[in-house]
């Protein structure tokens, strides 16, 4: 039986939350509910022999369940003694918020009824650890929310602005109780207060309960049945049998009849189980049935801080309510400029105009048609050829797809694409003499070398000798060729630098940066450029030098704002001291996965790590056997969302994940590896 859950959220303290929740509780079970009750973390609890005792959560306890005692730690796993926001407190007391108990108790209290009710501490915003609040652990709960407000002065203003915040967190507001716990509330006022709740936030007024005096149970009942009898309707509408599967199964089908999703066998998609993911709180995503899965991929490796970074969410709440979008063409915009501004500060030196675009693709080709058109425009039109890599991938629209060498993704558009010069990939001796020899045959007419520097990406993660980027970097020099370096996958943290070029100490002509950019909240790239580059295309109008390329949503102040935010992060977490532990943890992880007779080459840098899945004694499996898509597919079961490219599985989870999910998550995928290819 899959529970659905409802967090009880207050306004404020003393708002009486925990006597709408009992009442709730009493109330569905008088209507042949399987009710069950918790409140995940109470502070102010008396030591009593020894033991904090949370003493909401055992009144809740005593309402609901026939053997109290026996629940309370899954009732309350996390208890604190200071009265004061579960953040302040455990950081007084030296703990840190334990997660995995809080997930673990909600599941078995889910086990055997048809609605758990929650209770949170305090009101919705407040803090439970450094990175999430009240609202962020209904998230996680893959909760709908019941907003409890006072019905008095400032109720309307603490209401809605709860409910806005409830909103604005995506998740679901079944609507709000207004409750008069002392009897103060101006009795011909409350039903226009409500009102106008109701006006400013859309929300459904679900009662308003008057106080109650007694909190035995018949006297609970009695009192409160009237007035949540809206909200008992709600409820009850959302525990019918099989509701929640119903609306998953229909979105299930809509999406398979109605969608065409990227890099999908769509043949094969319609045939098997979805998950449609719903909401999503640090690195975990929630489906609409309620499972909870780690982002093993940082969702195509865009998320850098966790999903719905306060800091983040924030900072788009704020400039929305200045400016959602302006165009660029003759125009600007201030999150832009200050975007820009912090861009060119952390970039490699010598990069100082920033050309916003909305993807990694776009990006590339940006960088493309500037090279192309600088060398024409400074009296150099013979330099029009572009050199790249074997295995290489850039993205794409046709000008990255024509720099990019894998032929499985784009081979078909072959006849469509420019001419590039290819040069192997270095996986051994010799790879220097055939860069020079690129250089020396097609340097006059090249104008540019494209590369990702370090690690080819979508290739399978193959890393590049030490001191290659570097090499290309003094032959572009040598020859007066564009160096441009796509850090679409590399930028923002992911090798454990802010960029992977400054690994080996190099500043390109040309820089691409998107996927990581706003932390993984709205599509925004970005390429960088010098200041010669950037000088080829200035003179008079009618000489038409003009860069006449860009997009409708160039510079969109809400993804400029999002990524100000996610750099100041960085500071503000020290998150590239975050992305050392992670490769640490990440590095002891391999070591311990290679030990598989399925698992072949393994290999890191920084937050990026990759396994080949192979038979025992090392023989690759053939790629139409579809071992790695199978792989991936079995680690649903254990709690594991991660993408394979071919045979080769992919691990970039955010910089937010934890030691426990991480070992989690590896736990997950060697289960999956051993059921999977034990098999084959």
């Amino acid at each position: 039986m899959k529970a659905f859950r409802c967090f009880v959220v207050g306004t404020d303290t003393g708002v009486g939350k925990t006597v709408v929740t009992g009442a709730l509780a009493r109330l569905l079970q008088e209507r042949g509910l399987a009710v069950g009750v918790m409140k995940p973390v109470e502070t102010g609890c008396e030591v009593r022999d020894g033991w904090l005792v949370p003493e909401d959560a055992s009144w809740l306890a005593g309402l609901v369940y026939p053997e109290p005692d026996v629940l309370l730690d899954r009732v309350c796993p996390v208890r604190y003694g200071l009265p004061a926001a579960p953040a302040v407190a455990a950081s007084h007391e030296g703990h840190v918020l334990d997660w995995q108990a809080i997930h673990a108790a909600a599941d078995t209290l889910s086990r055997d009824v048809q609605i758990l009710l929650l209770e949170g501490a305090g009101g919705a915003l407040v803090p439970l650890d450094d990175h999430h609040t009240i609202l962020d652990a209904a998230a996680r709960l893959g909760a709908s929310v019941l907003v409890v407000g006072r019905a008095g002065l400032g109720g309307i203003n603490h209401a809605a602005l709860t409910i806005r915040a409830v909103q604005d967190a995506g998740l679901s507001c079944l609507g709000f109780v207004l409750s008069d716990p002392l009897g103060e509330a101006d009795r011909p006022a409350l039903a226009e207060n409500a009102a106008w709740i109701a006006r400013l936030t859309g929300a459904l007024h679900l009662g308003t309960v008057p106080p109650v005096h007694d909190r035995s149970p018949a006297a609970l009942v009695s009192t409160c049945r009237d007035a949540l009898e809206p909200a008992l309707q709600v409820l009850v509408s959302r525990v019918a049998p099989g509701e929640r599967e119903r609306r998953a199964r229909r979105l299930e089908e809509a999406d398979k009849r109605l969608l065409w999703h990227p890099f999908t066998q769509m043949a094969d998609f319609v045939r098997e189980d979805q998950i449609l993911v719903e909401h999503a709180t640090g690195a975990e995503l929630v489906d609409t049935l309620g499972r909870v899965y780690l982002d093993a991929n940082s969702s195509l490796w865009v998320n850098l801080h966790g999903h719905r970074h306060p800091r983040l969410m924030a900072a788009l709440r704020e400039q929305l309510g200045r400016l959602d979008h302006s165009t660029m063409l003759g125009l600007g915009n201030v999150p832009s400029v200050e975007l820009a501004e912090r861009l060119v500060a952390i970039a490699p030196p010598g990069l100082t105009r920033v050309f916003y675009s909305d993807n990694g693709s776009t990006a590339v080709e940006a960088a493309l048609k500037m090279a192309y058109q600088h060398w024409h425009q400074v009296g150099k039109p013979e330099r029009r050829k572009f050199a790249a890599l074997e295995g290489a991938y850039h993205g794409d629209t046709l000008g990255a797809v024509s720099v990019g060498g894998i032929s499985m993704f784009h081979g078909v558009y072959a006849p469509m694409l420019f001419e590039v010069v290819r040069v192997p990939f270095p996986d051994g001796e010799g790879w220097e003499a055939e860069l020079e020899r690129c250089f020396a045959e097609h340097g006059p007419e090249l104008a540019a070398f494209v590369t990702e520097p370090l690690i080819q990406g979508a290739s399978g993660m193959r890393l590049l000798p030490p001191g290659h980027l570097r090499r290309v970097r003094e032959l572009c020099d040598r020859y007066d060729v564009l160096l441009v370096v796509d850090e679409v996958a590399t930028g923002f943290g992911r090798t454990g630098r802010m960029f992977a070029c400054e690994h080996e100490g190099v500043s390109p002509d040309l820089m691409a940066v998107a996927k990581g950019l706003t932390g993984g909240t709205l599509p925004l790239a970005a390429t960088l450029a010098t200041e010669r580059v950037y000088a080829g295309f200035l003179g008079e109008y009618a000489r038409l030098r003009t860069f006449f390329h860009g997009h409708s949503y160039t510079g969109n102040p809400l993804a400029c704002a999002a990524a100000i935010a996610s750099l100041d992060l960085f500071r503000e977490e020290d998150t590239l001291a975050r992305i050392a532990d992670l490769a640490a943890g990440l590095e002891v992880a391999l070591v311990h996965a290679a030990r598989s007779p399925h698992v072949g080459a393994t290999r890191q840098l920084g937050a990026i790590a990759a396994l080949d899945l192979v038979r025992p004694g090392g023989e690759p499996y053939r790629w139409e056997e579809k071992v790695g898509i199978r792989v991936c597919q079995a680690a649903r079961d254990h709690g594991v969302l991660v993408r394979p490219i071919g045979n080769t599985l992919v691990v970039m989870p955010p910089y937010a994940v934890t030691p426990p999910q991480l070992e989690r998550l590896f736990q997950g995928l060697e289960r999956a590896i051993e059921r999977v290819c034990g098999e084959v």
